[in-house]
């Protein structure tokens, strides 16, 4: 906050010094025009000037009445609700015309009003480009806007036709105040612009921690729900089977004493410890049936991966590149769960970390194998290290056997090109459909 009022404090100074060098010159015209009038010297002026000059009280009314409007357009500038500016493109063409019009209606004497425009746009718009039109315009009008440089154009009175109808003493004096004015108004521009871009800095740089922050607490998070989740799981399954298991050993102990003397009934107990059984199995499979993707459990392997894809792309606007060369994806339920969670962490992986814009989805079988070849064209890792999606995908892999291999593209011989690869081999146990 403190950066943000030191920019509208330095805003502010600087309209007022640019009111002040436009009353400036809006005072010395007409006084030393009605002067040169009292004292009958209106020969000498016109012949030093070399051109009939303008009513003298157009200068201060047209110059004061475009600085108020610009001043109006600059204080009422509005954004929505996400800082974006409304009406972006009126305002940069009316504070640009109000800007040339004042610069005119002063004669060409003064351009600093363009750095004014300049800074107060640059801080109202935040495209780059956009900045950079503004940029290259109004330095163009305060480097070539001056009488100086256009005078033969202008037919206007030089100022310094003006000021040599005062003594020396005088002449330095209004020189002094003019060179101050001036000076300021660019000074106080630079400092303005010093103060908004380390203010825009620190704003990324907060968003920046912030982002990293949410990052954080975002994994936290999702290692927090797997780990409850799993114990969930672990405490069902363990009720589940710990109550089922007490029954069949209870229940095969007894029937252990009763065959001998009693066969029938240590029969029935036998038929009850097989039903328990296939209750507690059936129970068992219902909790870890729990943990798939509810996708999978309405289709096929290759429609969830088709459909996790398609949400994908629309929710984060990357253009993935799915090549299915496998033939039918028809395998077991933890296959198929390690498939679908192997793409779905590594496009994760390929946006939030490798920041990447298009993902390529490889399937192939090779062999008894199948091949997950994901490739991005994001930055890569300088420095690879397996955190908790890479260590997770291997275990996964660990349990059916298979292997995860994974680094920078351009360090692959077959590759080269800037982006991350992730290859999943998976030795599949049951495939029901082929090519």
């Amino acid at each position: 906050m403190g950066t943000e009022k030191r920019v509208l404090d330095t805003s502010m100074l600087m309209l007022a010094v640019n009111f002040a060098v436009i009353l400036f010159y809006g005072i010395i015209c007409p006084v030393t025009t009605f002067r040169i009038c009292r004292s009958l010297q209106a020969y000498e002026f016109l012949s030093a000037a070399g051109t009939i000059p303008q009513n003298p009280l157009m200068v201060p009314l047209g110059a004061l009445t475009q600085f108020a409007l610009l001043t109006a357009v600059s204080l009422r500038k509005q954004t929505d609700e996400n800082g974006v500016p409304r009406n972006a493109g009126f305002v940069c063409f009316a504070e640009i015309i109000l800007c040339i019009g004042i610069i005119w209606s002063l004669n060409f004497y003064y351009t600093g009003i363009a750095l004014l425009v300049l800074a107060d746009l640059v801080n109202y718009i935040r495209d780059n480009k956009v900045r950079v039109l503004l940029l290259v315009i109004l330095v163009f009008i305060f480097a070539f806007g001056r009488y100086e440089v256009i005078s033969a154009q202008t037919g206007k009175v030089a100022f310094s036709v003006y000021l040599s109808f005062y003594d020396a003493k005088i002449q330095g004096y209004l020189s002094a105040i003019e060179s101050v004015l001036v000076s300021a108004n660019i000074l106080l521009f630079v400092y303005y612009m010093v103060l908004l871009f380390n203010g825009e800095s620190a704003e990324k740089e907060r968003i920046r921690s912030l982002y990293d922050q949410l990052k954080k607490a975002n994994s936290e998070l999702e290692r927090m729900t797997e780990i409850r989740e799993r114990n969930r799981l672990a405490r069902e399954i363990h009720d589940t089977l710990g109550h089922t298991l007490t029954g069949i050993i209870m229940a095969s102990e007894a029937s252990l004493a009763l065959f001998d003397r009693q066969p029938e009934e240590a029969r029935k107990r036998l038929e009850a410890v097989a039903g328990a059984a296939r209750d507690g199995l059936s129970d068992v499979r219902q909790s870890i049936r729990a943990l798939r993707p509810d996708t999978l459990e309405k289709h096929t392997l290759q429609q969830a991966l088709e459909e996790m894809i398609k949400k994908f792309e629309a929710a984060t606007s990357v253009k993935v590149d799915f090549r299915q060369e496998a033939g039918d994806l028809y395998f077991a339920s933890d296959e198929e769960d390690a498939l679908y969670r192997i793409v779905q962490e590594c496009l994760t992986n390929a946006v939030r970390h490798g920041h990447a814009d298009a993902i390529c989805v490889t399937i192939r079988q090779q062999e008894s194998a199948l091949l997950i070849d994901i490739r991005d064209n994001g930055r890569g890792s300088a420095d690879i290290k397996e955190g908790f999606g890479l260590r997770h995908m291997r275990e996964r892999l660990d349990l059916l056997s298979g292997s995860v291999t994974y680094g920078n593209r351009k360090d692959d011989p077959g590759d080269g090109q800037e982006g991350f690869y992730v290859i999943a081999s998976l030795p599949v146990r049951s495939i029901k459909g082929g090519n």
